[in-house]
């Protein structure tokens, strides 16, 4: 896999913390990377998802922390048009640590969606909605 500098992937390993704070060193997808879509498979549409551009949605990540502990956290971001036409774009909140950061997404089902620049598949859901 490429290095990946920004702040969601494998970022900030030697990032700024305020005082007091623990600094987050690794974001990672939580799901599992087994369940990527066929390349040829149609997505499906925000529609049939409850979504649309400007909508916003809670991606997994999980988060690795410089003193060894890691945890999930639901990171929220909003969804806009990409710049290809059809595309999507999720830009992320300013958060545990991180800057705000704009991603290529692809929606994969009701439960999952796919980062298209690191080729994994992420767990979403709508704000505030419960796991399980």
């Amino acid at each position: 896999r490429e290095q990946n500098t920004s702040a969601i992937g494998t970022l900030h390993q030697c990032g700024m913390a305020t005082a007091g704070e623990e600094q987050p060193a690794h974001a990672a997808p939580t799901a599992d990377e087994s369940t990527l879509p066929a390349p040829d498979a149609p997505p499906p549409s925000l529609s049939d998802l409850g979504l649309a551009v400007g909508a916003e949605v809670e991606v997994s990540w999980e988060v690795e922390l410089t003193d060894g502990s890691s945890g999930s956290v639901w990171w929220s971001g909003l969804l806009e048009a990409g710049v290809e036409p059809g595309s999507l774009q999720l830009k992320y909140a300013a958060a545990h640590g991180f800057e705000e950061e704009t991603r290529a997404v692809r929606f994969v089902d009701s439960a999952l969606l796919m980062d298209t620049a690191l080729q994994e598949t992420l767990s979403w859901r709508m704000p505030g909605e419960e796991e399980g």
